[in-house]
């Protein structure tokens, strides 16, 4: 069954069947408008030779005026219609007739027409033609009204004949044309339904069948070619969605990271400063509001530097995660714990009436660090100072109460560690001074405010100056004289203790050659800090420095701390060893406070050991020092080390050292660190002591 829709099966059909009954109707028309003509001049031509007929046999009849005879001669006519015939003399009148005058065939007089007459008029078909003798005498005319009904019966007939032909064809035609559609409709059909497949699929993989090589096979191809094309596309746009899908989810996934680090430290998972901050001041608006008070603990590790350095930054970090969980069981549900940064915790106490609250919490947070901790089969006992600053009493805002805790914190230290101290007023303006400091140091340099002076060394075995430590002074144009202690853990925070280094090594190096030029090789120690030490290219620098000043190596002597070798002692014998090699002593300084082994000091390539002034200064009078200070000696010696002892101020010292074989010392009994003309004074003078001291011992 055909729908006769929008299908283009349904309008090849309709086309097929509009030309062909188009060709057929013209067809038919032309051979009905044939016919027509044919049959009716058949139809005069026998109607006119019947006519010539009657008037042949009328001719005798008429020439005798024989009525009946003329009425014979009529009625023999053979037309195939209903007729009137009548046949008048040479004046018009009617000799004989067929019909009576009611009859529809009737001829009248008035109808005679003298001459040959043929006149179709309508349903009646008029003929007349003349009687004549055989001399061509006009005797008269024989007429005939003749019904033309056969003649509309045969057209008739045709026409349904046609017409019954025509759809008959017609139905051939559809037939033919239901076949002849699908050379050209079933390729596209199935052209069709392939294109709906692939769009409900998308599957662009499927391909149409090969349909030869005319328009519809290039159809076919090019639809081929368009899918081949449209497949790749669709991979690429399928790979390209599948990656920025991807991307998606990584930028999805990098932004909660982001969103992450920008308010959690990676390593302990706490809250970091940013978010600590945003927690300060949602505690102070909501202690503002509820009329209570808030507790800001500013917590630092105690002596964690050495920790990071001695067993290196692993061990440091899961200290730092095991202080985090210690500090977490000690406080509220409702308090926060955050990581500042390095070995800095804050810790916000909310919704607190008294300070008594704070002071339970803060003893249980101290006292909880009195057990050691368990770390990669380390045991390290680790202490926190506790800054404490109360909201509204100590700030009204974050960044005043910060600063209240930081300088209770610093106070907590100062005065020995382990403990925890509240804000005093006055704590503000060391907090201050530490701030201008860390501001200024970075102008120091530049305005010529750091000095050297040198400290001279004693080998008390042979009474002979044989070096001096090289020490860094810094004197403020306003505030004077600033001590060490104060400005160096400055320089270390703020990372300027690089730069404050590479200068004290090149103006050291430059003494070093002015003494030689005055006629002392005199050696000179200088202390390198850790970020120095861990420069991999510092054995270069030292060379460019020496290579600078031409002085030799042996007279530089670089003094580094045990903390520093035991970071990484790998990189440690590695850039030793490289020092080594250049002939450059090497010491290790404030020996006896850090953590390294005795294995780890066989595989060190040194030149000497400092032991460390807190052993020195009660040497005499305190039984542990004085085990300390000789368990160092001998085990120097054991080392085939030189000794130098740090900080002799006695006589008792140093007799005592003399006694146990120390090579050794420097401090203020000897001589107090000088300015560098002093020290060459200084050199000039023992010069001359030394050679006197010769000369009499020659003359002896």
């Amino acid at each position: 069954m055909i729908n006769f829709g929008n299908s283009i099966r349904s309008k090849l059909i309709i086309v097929i069947l509009l030309v062909s009954a188009g060709a057929l109707g013209i067809g038919m028309i032309g051979l009905g408008i044939s016919y027509y003509n044919t049959t009716k001049q058949a139809f005069i031509a026998d109607a006119e030779t019947q006519a010539n007929l009657l008037s042949n046999s009328a001719r005798v009849a008429a020439s005798l005026g024989d009525e009946e005879q003329l009425k014979l001669v009529l009625k023999s006519a053979t037309l195939r219609s209903e007729f009137g015939a009548a046949a008048f003399d040479n004046t018009g009148n009617i000799l004989a007739a067929l019909d009576e005058p009611q009859s529809e065939y009737y001829i009248s007089e008035a109808e005679y027409y003298k001459t040959k007459l043929i006149e179709w008029n309508g349903d009646i078909l008029n003929v007349s033609v003349p009687i004549q003798a055989a001399d061509g005498e006009y005797l008269g005319a024989i007429y005939l009204k003749i019904s033309t009904e056969s003649f509309y019966i045969a057209i008739q007939n045709f026409s349904m004949m046609s017409l019954v032909i025509a759809l008959v064809l017609v139905g051939m035609v559809y037939l033919i044309a239901l076949r002849l559609q699908k050379v050209i409709s079933e390729p596209l059909i199935e052209l069709d339904a392939i294109s709906r497949k692939v769009s409900d699929s998308s599957n662009y993989a499927i391909r149409v069948p090969y349909y030869g090589e005319d328009e519809i096979g290039s159809l076919a191809r090019s639809f081929n070619q368009m899918l081949e094309t449209v497949e790749v596309n669709q991979k690429e746009r399928d790979t390209a969605n599948e990656a920025l899908k991807l991307n998606k989810k990584r930028l999805e996934r990098a932004v909660k990271d982001l969103q992450y680090l920008a308010n959690y430290d990676s390593l302990t998972q706490l809250p970091n400063r940013a978010l600590c901050m945003d927690r300060i001041k949602y505690a102070l608006k909501r202690a503002s509001r509820n009329n209570n008070m808030v507790a800001l603990l500013f917590l630092d590790l105690d002596h964690f530097k050495d920790v990071n350095d001695s067993l290196g930054h692993a061990v440091g970090d899961q200290l730092l995660k095991a202080t985090s969980q210690r500090l977490l069981e000690k406080i509220r549900s409702e308090d926060t714990l955050a990581r500042l940064g390095g070995d800095e915790f804050v810790i916000i106490l909310n919704e607190l009436h008294d300070t008594d609250d704070v002071i339970n919490i803060v003893d249980k947070i101290v006292g909880s660090f009195e057990a050691p901790f368990q770390l990669s089969n380390y045991e390290v006992n680790s202490t926190v100072s506790v800054g404490v600053c109360m909201f509204p009493q100590d700030g009204a805002d974050v960044d005043s109460l910060m600063k209240a805790a930081d300088a209770a914190m610093y106070k907590a230290k100062e005065v020995g560690r382990n403990t925890y101290e509240f804000y005093e007023a006055e704590l503000n303006q060391i907090a201050i001074r530490r701030h201008q400091l860390a501001n200024e140091m970075r102008q120091a340099i530049k305005n010529e405010e750091l000095s050297l002076v040198f400290q001279p060394q004693l080998n008390i075995q042979e009474n002979k100056v044989i070096g001096a430590e090289v020490l860094l002074r810094w004197h403020h144009p306003i505030l004077g004289h600033i001590s060490p202690g104060e400005f160096i853990p400055i320089a270390e925070n703020t990372g300027l203790i690089r730069e404050i280094g590479s200068w004290v090594l090149d103006n050291a190096c430059k003494k070093i050659a002015e003494c030689r030029e005055i006629g002392h090789e005199i050696r000179l120690a200088v202390n390198l800090s850790a970020l120095q030490f861990r420069q991999s290219n510092l054995p270069e620098s030292i060379a460019a420095t020496l290579e600078k000043y031409r002085i030799p190596p042996k007279l530089l002597e670089v003094e580094i701390t045990e903390s520093m070798l035991m970071r990484d002692v790998s990189q440690a014998i590695d850039i030793l060893e490289r020092l080594k090699e250049m002939q450059i002593r090497i010491a290790i300084d404030d020996f006896g406070t850090g953590y390294s082994s005795l294995s780890y000091l066989r595989r060190l390539p040194l030149d000497a050991l400092k032991i460390d002034r807190s052993f020195i200064d009660e040497v005499v009078v305190d039984a542990d020092d004085t085990a300390i200070t000789l368990a160092i000696i001998s085990m120097a010696k054991s080392l085939r080390l030189e000794v130098i002892a740090e900080g002799v101020e006695t006589e008792q010292q140093q007799e005592f050292l003399i006694d146990n074989n120390c090579d050794d010392i420097q401090g203020y009994y000897f001589s107090r660190p000088l300015a560098f003309e002093d020290f060459k004074a200084f050199l000039e003078k023992r010069s001359q002591q030394e050679c006197s001291s010769s000369q009499s011992k020659a003359n002896q």
